[in-house]
């Protein structure tokens, strides 16, 4: 009867080596997500789900109350759908001021 050979299971640093190896992927995954420049669709419904959703309750909670309890509950909903609007309607005016201010720059111009 013999004995059988020694595997080491750590590397040098101490860790097992199935850790290592873990640590590997995880590194490569994040190296890959951070720097992700075509993100999928379903990544970007999401991910503006995720940003969204205190806007999404404020309007859906509401809906769902004016349907179970009260109908005074749908204006609720619509003034916050309204103001949600409104919100989103001035940020996009003000990215798309930023960018075409970024884009004279680049040309050239001097920003004022």
């Amino acid at each position: 009867m013999s004995t059988p050979e020694h595997n080491p299971t750590t590397d040098h640093t101490g860790q097992s080596v199935t850790e290592a190896q873990v640590e590997a992927r995880r590194a490569a995954d994040l190296a890959i997500y951070q720097h992700a420049t075509n993100p999928t669709r379903t990544t970007q419904a999401v991910s503006w789900i995720g940003w969204h959703v205190g806007e999404l309750s404020g309007v859906v909670v509401p809906l769902g109350l004016g349907v179970a309890v009260w109908d005074g509950f749908y204006a609720v909903s619509v003034l916050t759908a309204i103001g949600w609007a409104v919100h989103e309607l001035r940020l996009r005016r003000q990215q798309r001021a930023l960018r075409t201010r970024q884009e004279s720059v680049k040309d050239g111009e001097v920003s004022g």
